[in-house]
């Protein structure tokens, strides 16, 4: 009987949430993503030359990863305007992109089974970005490396989580889905800044992180959040969450870009405070320790100073790491 009672007692609510960035931090969907936006705007960028398209490719997605399409589109239009050259729209409507650049992007485009550029049926290349990126991902979606074992392991010791992404929906419900993470994301627990305001509200603006951790029933210093781009890590920052864990294991950051992109994301130049990440990790599994300990500190009242890590944080830590600077506890007030 004594079992049956302590079995029905409720849980006591864990002192900390996880708040999951989901492109590049939950799925390797950045890659693909990214190269089917690549090869959407190909044919409108400034100068595209047929035949570098393919070299150019890699460089266009790490100097746009973590960027909300909108803002690419909004970038490639001021180019061509600056050039003297007509809109999108207009060029579509024309049919006037060049035959040697839709060549190679139908190309492209058929690797992702997607449709030759010209019978694509989309109003405009806003709705085209979004639907097709739904079908390539609903193919190519994959977990990152480790995330499912993290998310079993925070369920086991009662810690919530859910996902807060700039990506729009059904986008990221589709990649949920394709991945089999829907026991652990159920639609109530995906939270878009593209989706659930009006208008958007895109990191590095706040407000996703803030809406996921009201919802989760915590306030945003009782945050962890798990971030692998720079834009993202403002946007945890300004909501003032506790404790920014940067990750850059995901399969879009090359290895020889791994450190140079770890520097940025602790840099902090799009937060408001101009703190970045307290640490970055390439290993998923070295964030369940450092959870660990960030919760040990709030259940004693204490916070971290926004930017740093506590060295006794580092212990048990077993992958490569980087952090900007190293701070003694602060108890919070």
């Amino acid at each position: 009987m004594g079992n049956v009672c302590e079995a029905s007692r409720p849980m006591e609510k864990a002192a900390i949430a996880i708040l999951f960035d989901f492109d590049g931090t939950i799925g390797n969907t950045e890659t693909p993503a990214m190269e089917v936006a690549f090869w959407e705007l190909a044919p409108y960028l400034v100068d595209a030359d047929a035949s570098k398209l393919e070299q150019e490719k890699l460089a266009w997605i790490q100097d746009n990863a973590g960027k909300a399409f909108e803002f690419m589109l909004e970038d490639c239009e001021k180019a061509r305007a600056e050039a003297g050259l007509k809109s999108i729209a207009e060029t579509q409507k024309a049919k006037a992109e060049p035959e040697d650049v839709v060549k190679v992007v139908d190309a492209a485009r058929k690797r992702f089974k997607l449709p030759p550029l010209h019978e694509a049926k989309y109003d405009n290349l806003l709705e085209q970005q979004k639907g097709e990126t739904n079908i390539a991902l609903m193919v190519l979606a994959t977990p990152c490396d480790g995330i499912e074992k993290l998310l079993q392991d925070l369920k086991k010791i009662g810690v919530p989580f859910c996902i807060c992404t700039t990506s729009g929906k059904p986008r990221v419900p589709i990649c949920v889905e394709s991945m089999g993470f829907v026991r652990y994301f159920p639609p109530e627990k995906i939270h878009s800044g593209e989706s659930d305001f009006t208008p958007s509200k895109f990191k590095p603006e706040p407000d996703v992180y803030q809406k996921g951790a009201r919802t989760e029933g915590y306030a945003t210093q009782d945050c962890v959040a798990v971030e692998d781009s720079v834009s993202g890590v403002g946007s945890a920052s300004n909501a003032g969450c506790g404790f920014i864990i940067g990750y850059v294991g995901a399969t879009h950051i090359p290895e020889e870009k791994k450190e140079s992109h770890a520097k940025d994301l602790l840099s902090g130049r799009k937060s408001k405070n101009l703190k970045g990440a307290n640490i970055v990790v390439r290993n998923l599994s070295d964030a369940l320790p450092l959870m660990k300990f960030f919760l040990a500190e709030r259940e004693e009242g204490r916070a971290i100073e926004p930017g740093t890590i506590p060295p006794n944080a580092l212990t048990n830590l077993k992958g490569q790491y980087y952090v900007a600077e190293k701070a003694e506890l602060k108890d919070e007030y």
